[in-house]
């Protein structure tokens, strides 16, 4: 009827890591997604109207007036952070009073990649150029926590 010591013990330790307050914590944090060429092969300066690239693209990110038009901006994020404290057991198995003192051998791998799609239009809204700027990509984002960073 009532759960053993163990077995509380072991659901306590369960619920910890699930939660992220135990030994093993893998974040990943993604906004929007990444556009490919054939997503944009649609646009053509000149041609393309703003009404085609929202509805194709969404609703940009950022909308801003320029004296000749306006430009829209698309974001990308993505980042990964995985985290290893192989210290944190010891925490269960020192001496009172010794649990306070540092015991954290961690690993970690992280990396982020962020890139911004730019449709510039006329007062009339029709693109006048696309381009990608202010991408920014830090090596190290990869598909598994223990890949090394090149």
């Amino acid at each position: 009827m009532f759960a053993s010591r163990h077995e509380r013990a072991a659901t306590l330790l369960l619920a910890l890591v699930l939660i992220g307050c135990g030994p093993i914590n893998w974040t990943r944090v993604i906004l929007n997604h990444p556009f490919e060429a054939k997503d944009l092969a649609f646009i053509k300066p000149g041609e393309t109207r703003l009404d085609d690239v929202v509805r194709r693209l969404g609703a940009p990110n950022d909308l801003q007036e320029t004296p000749n038009g306006m430009i829209a901006e698309y974001y990308y994020y993505d980042s990964m952070r995985f985290d290893v404290d192989f210290g944190w057991p010891a925490g269960f198995f020192l001496p009172p009073g010794a649990s306070m003192a540092p015991h954290q051998a961690e690993f970690t791998n992280a990396g982020v990649a962020a890139d911004s799609f730019e449709v510039a239009f006329d007062k009339s809204g029709v693109v006048q150029y696309k381009g990608f700027s202010h991408t920014t990509s830090v090596p190290g984002l990869n598909n598994s926590p223990f890949s090394q960073v090149p």
